[in-house]
């Protein structure tokens, strides 16, 4: 802002000594020659503080994070809201296989995690059934296992 106001003035300053010149000329010739000088005064008094505003301007560009992080946090992101997504289809593809048997759980959960080769793998299934289902535990191990190569924690609540 200080740069602005710099150049504001020195501006006002400059129309104000060319206007008190040019009204002590009274002749012709003389007053087109100052005329031009103080057209160049007037030109070259608007360009140094612009040129000097423009000399000490210093982005700070160290405050933001550069492309490669930005590309890396968008990146993150993406393959979070892919791993919550694949959880939920898996999560209601296990609800209907369990429908499909005859067991109505109250809810399934299951984490998934990445491997050492940036793939992804189910870490842990859950899943909470109600009392009256609590003898079938057994199936319900055995078919999820068949299922999905994982033995699940079934949670009787």
């Amino acid at each position: 802002m200080s740069g602005l106001s710099t150049v504001v003035i020195t501006a006002c300053a400059a129309c104000i000594i060319c206007s008190l010149l040019s009204g002590f000329v009274t002749d012709g010739g003389l007053k087109r020659i100052l005329s031009l000088v103080t057209g160049a005064f007037l030109v070259c008094s608007l360009l140094f503080p612009v040129s000097k505003a423009l000399a000490e301007f210093r982005p700070e560009t160290e405050n933001y994070p550069s492309f490669e992080e930005l590309t890396a946090t968008s990146d993150e992101a993406f393959g979070a809201q892919v791993v919550k997504q694949t959880e939920k289809n898996l999560e209601s593809t296990l609800e209907a296989l369990l429908a499909q048997n005859g067991v109505t759980p109250r809810s399934c959960e299951i984490l998934l995690a990445e491997s050492e080769n940036s793939g992804i793998i189910i870490s842990q299934i859950s899943i909470y059934i109600d009392q009256s289902d609590s003898l079938r535990t057994s199936d319900i191990t055995a078919l999820v296992r068949q299922h999905f190569g994982l033995s699940p924690r079934v949670i009787t609540e």
